[in-house]
């Protein structure tokens, strides 16, 4: 086979075709758009529960009376006395908390932290997608 055969060819497509491509590319752009702002949202969360973990996580460590760095959000920290461990409020949604023990607010937010990590995964995936169909349509215009 020659070398002339291997080169793709310019394809012929109409003018109405280039629109369409276009438009469905600034479409796709746009859903690229929203799904990064997704990501950066759920990935801002899973740094907040993670943060929420690893504090149950000392707490249960804790003695009675003992000092603990508490994170308060920004990077910022207080030093807190704890009275008792036993027990945290815990949030359920809709602004309503509840108290539990220290193991099921554990489990509770470890809970959270894997269907976040998840829900990351598929849109992760989704927006992979989507930049590979823009790519496509990239080449496709190119060639003409």
């Amino acid at each position: 086979m020659s070398k002339l055969a291997e080169t793709p060819q310019p394809q012929k497509i109409s003018k109405e075709e280039i629109n369409n491509l276009i438009y469905t590319a600034q479409q796709l752009e746009q859903q690229a758009q929203q799904y990064q702002k997704q990501i950066d949202i759920l990935n801002s969360y899973y740094t907040e529960i993670q943060s929420a973990e690893q504090t149950l996580v000392e707490l249960s460590d804790c003695k009675d009376k003992h000092n603990l760095l508490v994170p308060i959000g920004a990077g910022c920290f207080i030093y807190a006395s704890i009275q008792a461990a036993e027990k945290v409020i815990v949030s359920i949604g809709a602004r309503v908390h509840t108290e539990k023990n220290l193991l099921e607010a554990i489990k509770g937010v470890q809970k959270k932290k894997s269907e976040i990590d998840s829900q990351l995964s598929q849109i992760r995936s989704s927006y992979n997608e989507v930049v590979e169909r823009l790519s496509g349509i990239d080449m496709l215009l190119k060639s003409v």
